[in-house]
């Protein structure tokens, strides 16, 4: 995908650190800069994700043991305390 310019109003904070990072050597170029912080954010998302999956499955496996469950059962009791309230 081709590259396309994108403005972003850093404030002078921000800009001053993106600067010094270009001048130390570490970058060659501003956007270097931004892309790299970019894809941390991205690694971040991506392990937070992965992180509430594992908690998920903990709590699952946590939960006790499965057991069968009938979906037809379920509907036909379900229909009969509908209808007798």
């Amino acid at each position: 995908m081709p590259a396309r310019t994108m403005t972003v109003d850093t404030g002078e904070e921000l800009r001053s650190f993106v600067e010094g990072l270009v001048e130390s050597g570490n970058y060659k170029t501003n956007s270097e800069v931004v892309r790299e912080g970019l894809r941390l954010l991205q690694e971040k998302q991506a392990h937070s994700k992965l992180e509430t999956l594992r908690q998920l499955i903990e709590e699952g496996e946590s939960s006790g043991e499965a057991v069968k469950w009938d979906m037809n059962s379920f509907l036909t009791t379900a229909k009969m305390k509908a209808q007798n309230g």
